[in-house]
């Protein structure tokens, strides 16, 4: 069945004309001495009548990370062809073995995937390291790397894949740090090159168009188009027809909604085009201003010494709007998604705002939506970055984790407490130690670590987050807007961040700087 697939996708004429392919192999050499794949990507072409290249080194010099030692990383490429790299498949998918070189790439424990099709948007992830996917789209087949047994330095530490990333970049544009997932795996990419397509605005009221044309040597056949139109979770508009000329009109009746086009093959059974759910600017609005000759001016204290502030000054002008504005329907349509949207996000404690109320004890509210938080993505760990952060606070939220032996971390800034004339901060990091020990618990199941910054050691923080390193969407975490110790006290919001993996990369960064006995304030695995 895989073979069947897989000679399907580079069968002449179907997808494209493809005679080679090309291999390129991330690679590590470990202390033991033994040579692993850390990513192998497949790529069918037409290369006519070029020579195969054999396999080469392609970085200039070895790679090698500071904080990893013993470990050694390389960049093979080469060539091969068509009906030998299916034999390699073989051999993989039979033996779990990858000998395409000629030298064996140990793999872990391998699973195959049945080939997917891959738009060529480039906010899909693994574009970030397929080739040049931004015609037609790719199909992919992957054999996966299961259980990832040598990667862990890795997956426990991101800055070090960050850091990987980067250096493989400098030879190839393969940005792994962002496809963690597919650490140890073996891709094979078939770009669809039979064809090129184009979907867009038709310039006629709603309509849209596909404009394709077939390869030079390809022998045109029956296509199929189907497209639609989602609005506010509802199919606005649905259209398929047969492809039969260079343009095709697809007739929408709605102006909003994102649209979604998919070229079939009915013959082969196969995707040639698709595109991710999108949408077209229909009105623009713009406004002007008049720039005042006199701009504001005010004065602030700059040390021993006051500072002049000059603010340019503009005369707001009414707004213009260019092109077609969207129907009365659509406008309360659009203020009723905002709203639920809105309504969700609290829900799910992605946006939630709290301002205090002499009624509710706001705070212990605000407490119990992080606790949600981390019983719903705590599993595996839950991160607490906090410059106020202090036993008490700790004992609030991380204790109520209620995953056994998920990875419990918190840092705190010692530089922020108030220190008095009979409170030194040795003695007030000993009060905090002292606040756990004395704790009338049986810590049953807790694993936490409590580092603390002091003197020069690591760097000033502001910034609340809550962490999340590891859940089935990937990182995420939550600006918390205030610390621990005053949520739901004074106005602030609670909100999920974009991209929770970079927050994460910071946070490591720090902790990695305050591993020292004199920065543990409390431990207990």
């Amino acid at each position: 069945m895989m073979m069947n697939n897989l000679e399907k996708l580079v069968k002449h004429g179907c997808l494209g004309f493809y005679d080679q392919v090309e291999i390129t192999e991330v690679f590590a050499f470990l202390p033991d001495k033994t040579v692993i794949n850390i990513l192998t990507i497949v790529v069918a072409e037409n290369r006519g009548e070029a020579n195969l290249i054999k396999p080469t080194i392609v970085s200039e010099k070895m790679i090698k990370l500071n904080s990893l030692k013993g470990w050694i990383f390389g960049i093979n490429r080469y060539t091969k062809l068509i009906a030998d790299i299916l034999t390699d498949f073989m051999e993989l998918n039979t033996h779990n073995k990858w000998l395409a070189s000629g030298k064996e790439l140990l793999l872990g424990k391998i699973e195959y995937q049945e080939p997917k099709f891959v738009t060529p948007d480039e906010l899909t992830p693994i574009n970030n390291i397929l080739k040049n996917n931004f015609w037609n789209g790719s199909y992919i087949a992957e054999w996966f790397d299961e259980e990832k047994l040598h990667f862990k330095p890795f997956l426990d530490n991101p800055p070090l894949l960050q850091e990987l990333s980067e250096k493989i970049q400098i030879y190839c544009p393969i940005a792994l740090a962002s496809v963690s997932d597919r650490l140890g795996n073996i891709i094979f990419q078939v770009p669809i090159t039979i064809l090129m397509t184009k979907f867009g605005h038709s310039g006629q009221e709603n309509n849209l168009q596909l404009k394709m044309a077939w390869h030079p040597e390809a022998k045109p056949r029956p296509l199929r188009l189907n497209c639609e139109m989602e609005h506010d979770q509802l199919i606005a508009g649905y259209f398929s027809c047969e492809v039969k000329d260079e343009i095709t009109i697809i007739p929408m009746n709605h102006d909003c909604g994102l649209h979604k086009g998919i070229v079939w093959d009915d013959k082969n059974k196969l995707i040639l085009a698709a595109t991710r759910p999108n949408a077209f600017i229909r009105a623009v609005s713009f406004g002007m201003g008049i720039v005042e000759h006199e701009p504001r001016i005010f004065k602030i204290h700059d040390g021993e010494n006051k500072k002049e502030i000059r603010v340019g000054m503009l005369h707001k002008q009414r707004n213009r709007l260019i092109g077609l504005p969207s129907s009365k329907p659509e406008y309360w349509t659009q203020e009723r998604l905002y709203k639920d949207e809105k309504e969700i996000l609290r829900k799910g404690r992605k946006f939630v705002q709290y301002k205090p109320n002499p009624n509710k004890d706001t705070h212990e509210l605000a407490l119990n939506d992080l606790r949600k938080l981390i019983h719903q993505y705590g599993e595996y760990g839950v991160w607490l970055w906090d410059p106020y952060l202090n036993a008490h606070d700790v004992i609030n939220t991380l204790f109520y984790c209620s995953f056994i032996g998920a990875e419990l971390r918190a840092i705190t800034n010692l530089e922020t407490y108030s220190e008095s004339k009979k409170t030194s901060k040795k003695e007030q990091l000993e009060n905090q130690r002292n606040i756990f020990n004395e704790l009338e618990s049986n810590f049953y199941g807790l694993r936490l670590e409590f580092r603390a910054r002091i003197g020069n050691t690591g760097w000033d923080f502001h910034d609340r987050f809550l962490i999340f390193p590891n859940t089935q969407q990937g990182t995420l975490a939550w600006s918390l807007g205030t610390s621990v110790n005053s949520l739901g006290k004074k106005h602030h919001i609670l909100q999920q961040v974009d991209d929770g993996q970079l927050i994460a990369d910071a946070f490591i960064e720090l902790w990695n700087q305050l591993d020292k006995p004199d920065n543990l304030l409390w431990k207990h695995l």
